[in-house]
């Protein structure tokens, strides 16, 4: 089981950080166009995507690295662990507190007119800039996980 769950554990890695940087591609693309209709789509993608990949990924590393942490004495025995989940969950902190919440008032936004407003564009801000935090943030526990540091 141990090669089993350790390729599950790095196919929802890849699943997570894949979608985490082609979304924000994505809607950096799309936003670049100012054409209202390929944002809402990249904004109904990024939505959709992030509760198939973004979410399902994460949880997957959680369930997965949970599991093989335990022969190694549990999530508290070991630093870079530790490192990890603190990461990520300041990744996800980000991601449920800010970045969702943002793509639905965006959602909002572009369904309530073509028009896209100072309030739409100040929005994109934040999301980027939070999004790009929330993206860097797990790219050290590819080091840790690797290495087995910290």
């Amino acid at each position: 089981m141990g090669a089993n769950l350790k390729v599950l554990h790095l196919v929802c890695a890849c699943m997570f950080l894949g979608n985490v940087i082609v979304s924000g591609i994505w809607a950096l693309l799309a936003e670049r166009t100012r054409n209202h209709s390929i944002i809402a789509f990249s904004n109904r993608l990024v939505l959709i995507t992030d509760a198939l990949f973004t979410f399902a990924g994460a949880v997957g590393v959680v369930w997965t690295g949970h599991l093989m942490a335990q022969p190694l004495g549990g999530e508290a025995s070991q630093p870079w662990i530790q490192w990890s989940y603190a990461l990520l969950s300041f990744s996800g902190l980000i991601w449920i507190g800010v970045l969702v919440p943002i793509q639905l008032k965006q959602r909002a936004l572009l369904r309530q007119s073509t028009i896209l407003g100072e309030d739409y564009w100040r929005l994109s801000r934040i999301w980027q800039i939070a999004g790009a935090v929330a993206t860097l943030l797990p790219l050290p526990i590819v080091y840790l996980m690797v290495t087995k540091a910290g």
